[in-house]
């Protein structure tokens, strides 16, 4: 047996006894990241919602990206220990490095990876939408709001306790959530 594939079955091992956070919950059909300690050129597949199999990319040199093995752009070379935004893998991907190694971590549902702070925050998707003020999915329900620029919540509120509600159609603070302008309004729509 060659020292390479000895030295991968004793990372599945260390991976196996540890518990891996590897999951297939809420994920399409298709090939992901390890998340556990271990090569980081090591992915599963899900199918139906279950993990299928372990795979690893061809060597050190490779990762999975978007899917497909390629040549890694993340890396720990001449970096401190920590957490840093993946080049390879999308959101809610990131990867943290300790004493030179990767491992590849993802954030909660509904959040993704800020490069700026170094840490998973809430994803306004409504700021997908376009710049200006949007309703809120992150932690203030139907009484709050983001104003989006370029993409990114710069700015986050609730609504007044007079009017606290956000209207999604008009995009104003109204007194119910019932109706606003005759049309239904539904929280984080």
């Amino acid at each position: 047996m060659s020292k390479v594939i000895l030295a991968l079955m004793v990372a599945a091992i260390a991976v196996a006894v540890q518990g891996c956070q590897d999951s297939c919950n809420g994920r399409r059909d298709g090939r992901y990241p390890c998340l556990c300690n271990g090569p980081f050129h090591r992915y599963y597949q899900c199918r139906r919602h279950v993990i299928v199999r372990y795979h690893y990319c061809g060597d050190n040199t490779q990762c999975l990206i978007k899917g497909v093995c390629g040549k890694c752009q993340d890396s720990c070379h001449g970096k401190r220990d920590g957490d840093y935004p993946s080049l390879d893998n999308p959101r809610p991907f990131y990867y943290h490095c300790e004493n030179g190694f990767l491992s590849y971590r993802t954030c909660h549902p509904n959040e993704v990876f800020n490069a700026w702070t170094r840490k998973c925050a809430c994803y306004e998707v409504f700021c997908e939408k376009g710049d200006g003020y949007q309703p809120s999915v992150c932690g203030n329900g139907c009484n709050g709001y983001v104003k989006c620029e370029g993409g990114f919540a710069v700015i986050n509120r609730n609504c007044p306790r007079r009017r606290p509600y956000f209207c999604c159609h008009t995009r104003v603070c109204v007194t119910t959530s019932v109706r606003c302008r005759g049309r239904p309004c539904q929280c984080g729509h």
